[in-house]
């Protein structure tokens, strides 16, 4: 096949899977914000599905698109991104510590300190990362 013939061919696939990586992306927003007005469990359930699957849809995407440009997926775990991520669940962190404090009712509360728990697991998943990719560079 024609090299040039070749180069257009993958300029079109990545065109397209980005787009559908945009699609997928908007998706998830969708069903994310939609989740949290279902009342119906089994509907719920479904939603859960659709996001798990569209999380994984991305995550395959993604590497698809890494492949066409060559990159080794490794790249995009820069140490000042893996610290960007880490300031930004502290920061998540602290302002769900200030939504506790603000909020009235004991479901309310219970469930935002779940999620401050969550916020401090991704800290410390993020930290171990950033470890783990400082090491493999060394």
């Amino acid at each position: 096949m024609d090299v040039d013939l070749l180069l257009k061919r993958k300029q079109d696939l990545y065109a397209l899977l980005k787009s559908q990586h945009e699609a997928e992306v908007n998706e998830m927003n969708h069903y994310m914000s939609v989740l949290s007005r279902l009342n119906n469990g089994i509907i719920r359930n479904y939603v859960h599905k659709l996001l798990d699957d569209g999380l994984r849809h991305i995550e395959y995407i993604s590497n698809m698109m890494t492949a066409i440009e060559g990159a080794s997926s490794t790249l995009n775990l820069t140490k000042q991104g893996i610290i960007k991520s880490i300031d930004e669940e502290k920061e998540s962190r602290d302002l769900l510590l200030k939504c506790v404090t603000l909020a009235d009712d004991l479901e309310t509360k219970s469930l935002l300190k779940s999620i401050v728990v969550d916020e401090e697991h991704h800290i410390k998943i993020l930290q171990h990362i950033e470890e783990l990719v400082s090491a493999s560079r060394q």
